[in-house]
């Protein structure tokens, strides 16, 4: 009967540190979600920054030039900038297009 009574002192002492593990865990998710809310409330806001739209006088610019090139007037639709920070995409972008045969 000993045996059980130690199998129960050792269960119940197992259960305590579980649940002060599970008491500290929630007091580190706590401590991380109000560091990442701080870390948030920092950041820009989203959307498109002024300096990333595309102008009028540029969009005029490219009409013009795209007309000058076809021989007949356009219309531009929609314009955005593409992010730059894609270096994997910029490489394969200049690899095809340098494999082009440009000599007609």
């Amino acid at each position: 009967m000993a045996s059980t009574m130690e199998k129960d002192a050792a269960k119940v002492e197992l259960e305590a540190e579980v649940q002060r593990l599970q008491s500290e865990l929630d007091a580190l998710k706590d401590q991380f979600a109000a560091r990442l809310s701080a870390l948030e409330s920092k950041l820009p806001a989203t959307g498109t920054p002024a300096e990333e739209q595309v102008s009028g006088e540029t969009l005029a610019i490219i009409a013009v030039a795209v007309t000058a090139f076809l021989g007949k007037k356009v219309r531009i639709r929609s314009a955005h900038l593409l992010p730059s920070g894609n270096t994997w995409g910029q490489a394969g972008r200049a690899i095809v297009q340098a494999s082009h045969n440009l000599n007609r």
